[in-house]
């Protein structure tokens, strides 16, 4: 049993997770009330402002939710606040109150590209794509140079089956930033993804494009292991056993505890016929992979592998 799904691409996906902070704000009258807890005595929009800034960076999400709330009641229209307020409800996993949050920034600035790209990962959280999507774009359109939202709108799409226009996005994801390894990782993926489905000699011609991407990849990060690992299993697609050999072989010299990459070397020097290689292959995989619980049918097959062997 050999591993040959190789290792997915992730998309950025995580949240911009910048504090907004304010030089000064203006004392504001208060505002009617939107949170439960009501502002303190004498207490200005400034002041829950910057106290919530000072609870969310010291990891008080609790209290920085409550300040910021604070915030939103004294000062409804400060886009800041409500997104401050977002990231304190997306540390607390909230995600239907961060949305909301994020939501209410975007409604009084739907060019403030940051609340909208969080929006649109909150929302894909909770499996609202068409509206994640929606909100990626946008991002976009307020900051073109956004490369997370682009890689982003591109790994949703990708999910969502529709791969030549991750491709496409992806690609222009990269436009934006060449330098950044895993946009290359990714695009790389996708060609995988759209080789598979094609017919010969479209088929092969497309999985070669994708080793070139990983190879572009790994000029930008040298000791990408992953993207080894998945040449290797590219090669092993292509049948150029020699070439997936070093492949599995540069990405264990990496990264000596990936137990993939282990794996699948032991098996491809199983099938060139190097018995001994491919025994020492087995016999080092288990001994790192023993005690994994995500490995538990990968060890049953070594085990078995090495017994004939």
């Amino acid at each position: 049993m050999r591993r040959f799904q190789p290792t997915k691409a992730t998309g950025a996906h995580a949240r911009a997770l910048l504090i907004v902070s304010l030089l000064a704000l203006p004392s504001f009258p208060v505002s009617p009330a939107w949170a439960a807890d009501a502002p303190k005595r004498g207490q200005t929009a400034e002041d829950a402002f910057r106290e919530g800034v000072s609870q969310l960076g010291a990891g008080e999400t609790t209290e920085a939710v409550r300040s910021f709330q604070r915030c939103v009641q004294l000062k409804p229209d400060l886009k800041e606040c409500w997104y401050n307020l977002g990231l304190a409800y997306g540390r607390k996993r909230a995600f239907p109150q961060e949305a909301n949050a994020y939501a209410e920034a975007v409604k009084l600035d739907p060019n403030y590209a940051k609340a909208q790209f969080n929006l649109g990962v909150v929302l894909e959280d909770l499996g609202k794509t068409t509206a994640a999507l929606a909100h990626y774009e946008r991002a976009i359109a307020a900051d073109p140079e956004a490369q997370d939202a682009r890689l982003n709108r591109a790994m949703l799409l990708l999910r969502e089956g529709k791969v030549d226009a991750a491709i496409i996005a992806f690609e222009a994801a990269i436009k934006v930033k060449p330098d950044n390894p895993e946009a290359w990782f990714d695009l790389a993926q996708a060609q995988e993804i759209k080789a598979d489905k094609l017919e010969e000699p479209a088929r092969t011609q497309g999985l070669r494009a994708a080793v070139r991407t990983y190879y572009k990849c790994i000029h930008h990060a040298p000791k990408h292991h992953r993207a080894w690992y998945n040449i290797g299993v590219v090669h092993h697609r292509l049948k150029d056993y020699g070439s997936e050999i070093a492949a599995y072989q540069k990405a264990v010299l990496l990264k000596r505890t990936y137990t993939p990459a282990r794996y699948n070397l032991a098996f491809a020097l199983r099938d060139k016929g190097d018995k001994a290689a491919a025994k020492a292959a087995f016999e080092s995989y288990l001994k790192i992979a023993r005690g994994n619980k995500g490995e538990k049918r990968f060890i049953a097959a070594a085990e078995a592998e090495l017994a004939k062997l």
